[in-house]
């Protein structure tokens, strides 16, 4: 009797759950769905966008613009070179790293609230301890990403006179090629396999690393937010990461190397004609 009861509420609790479950997949829902795969990067993620925005000063505005795991801030018309640091959101701060007079320095931006905790300001505070009170103005538009993509574009170095760099198609006459050495800076770099920020990344490529670029294949591609961005075909052999590997915090650590020469695309913006220097 006992054996049979038994087994009958067996088969009821499996029936109540299989019913449960069917429900679930009915509203396109998973039981596991409210949950967060991690909370933790996604509290970094919100402060890195509650940051991200047109900010004035005394020295004038900074835009501030996180996106595509990499942060980027302007100065007026000058693109700082940062990379990002700690984001602690307990703190509401994100350190940024930066170089000042060819110094490596960490400046600290903080979420600064008003005293009923409706609206922020930010504040940034610098190696030498001076701070500046950074006033919200807008959020980014398309208007403003626009402009910082001119702005890092008229800042890449120019190609050597004999190697003219051609904002054109692989399709460029034979005598505009022109192979020649560049470094990445102080940020990993996707290599991608199309020119694009929506190709698939093929590896992570540690910052400072040198490769070989083709100048004439540098192309103008508009990314899906409106900008146009020169992107160039290269050539990496060495030390590289996974995109799965990479930690948005250290960055890349590699842990692999290549067997050949792999060619893939990146953004020409991004690198530099001679390494950069170090302390």
């Amino acid at each position: 009797m006992n054996k049979a009861l038994n087994r009958t509420l067996r088969v009821a609790v499996a029936a109540a759950i299989a019913v449960s479950l069917l429900a679930s997949c009915e509203k396109g829902t998973s039981p596991l769905a409210n949950s967060s795969s991690n909370p933790a990067q996604d509290q970094k993620v919100t402060l890195l966008k509650d940051i991200s925005g047109v900010w004035n000063s005394t020295a004038g505005l900074t835009t501030i613009q996180y996106a595509d795991s990499r942060l980027q801030i302007v100065q007026g018309d000058t693109p700082l070179a940062v990379t990002l640091g700690d984001v602690d959101p307990d703190a509401e701060t994100v350190n940024v790293n930066t170089v000042v007079d060819r110094k490596e320095e960490i400046l600290t931006l903080r979420k600064k609230w008003n005293a009923d905790h409706t609206a922020y300001n930010l504040t940034m505070t610098g190696g030498d301890g001076q701070q500046a009170t950074l006033g919200f103005v807008r959020r980014i538009s398309n208007d403003d990403l626009n402009r910082i993509s001119r702005l890092s574009v008229a800042r890449a170095p120019a190609a050597p006179p004999s190697q003219p760099v051609q904002a054109a198609p692989v399709a460029a006459a034979s005598n505009d090629r022109g192979v020649i050495d560049m470094w990445l800076g102080g940020i990993d770099m996707n290599l991608r396999s199309c020119p694009g920020s929506t190709c698939a990344a093929l590896m992570i490529v540690p910052k400072d690393s040198k490769l070989s670029a083709d100048t004439s294949t540098i192309r103008n591609v508009t990314e899906a937010s409106g900008t146009n961005t020169p992107w160039v075909r290269v050539t990496y052999e060495g030390a590289y990461c996974t995109p799965a590997e990479l930690d948005q915090q250290t960055g890349c650590t590699p842990s692999h190397g290549t067997e050949a020469p792999v060619t893939g695309w990146m953004n020409y913006t991004r690198l530099l004609t001679a390494p950069r220097l170090q302390e």
